[in-house]
């Protein structure tokens, strides 16, 4: 497995293009969760190819790269090599997907002089907690939904939940 990527704002990520007008330091979270997701699941690639992939599918298109990653772009991504479960957790509370090997977790954050939004990923431990991954200047090892239900303490309002259920076949 590739090394996974848990810290974003680096100098040679605030270097690396994102989109037209975007850098990956600043706007590049979608891309390190989908990298980080097919790493998980036993893809190995390259961050420049998940770059590369979310791009041919305009995920950059919205603030031309300024603005992060288009979700629809991102999901479509996924798709190409996993049967994904989504939940939109903005209109319906639930328990998060624990039966799934892999999480993308997308949500939004406020403090008193800004707002925002990010991407998180999460892969499934053998002792069924999770990793939670460019969420810290670690991974984290939370027990999902909990994690999930205390993030709202800290003003951030998780939207959209992606888990992997399965890989779709091997060819791709």
């Amino acid at each position: 497995m590739n090394e996974l990527i848990n810290k974003q704002h680096t100098d040679e990520f605030k270097h690396t293009r994102y989109g037209l007008l975007g850098n990956v330091s600043d706007n590049g979270c979608g891309a390190i969760a989908a990298y980080n997701i097919l790493n998980f699941e036993g893809i190995e690639t390259s961050f420049d190819e998940v770059v590369k992939g979310i791009g041919k599918r305009f995920g950059m298109v919205i603030g031309l790269g300024k603005l992060g990653t288009n979700l629809i772009s991102l999901m479509l991504y996924l798709a190409k090599y996993f049967v994904l479960r989504i939940r939109f957790l903005f209109l319906k509370r639930g328990r998060a997907m624990t039966n799934c090997s892999s999480v993308l977790i997308f949500y939004y954050w406020r403090s008193k002089k800004r707002i925002g939004a990010h991407y998180i990923s999460a892969h499934r431990c053998e002792d069924g907690l999770f990793d939670v991954y460019n969420y810290a200047f670690r991974p984290i090892h939370v027990d999902l939904t909990e994690f999930i239900s205390g993030m709202r303490e800290k003003h951030e309002y998780p939207i959209w939940l992606v888990g992997i259920v399965k890989r779709k076949g091997k060819g791709r």
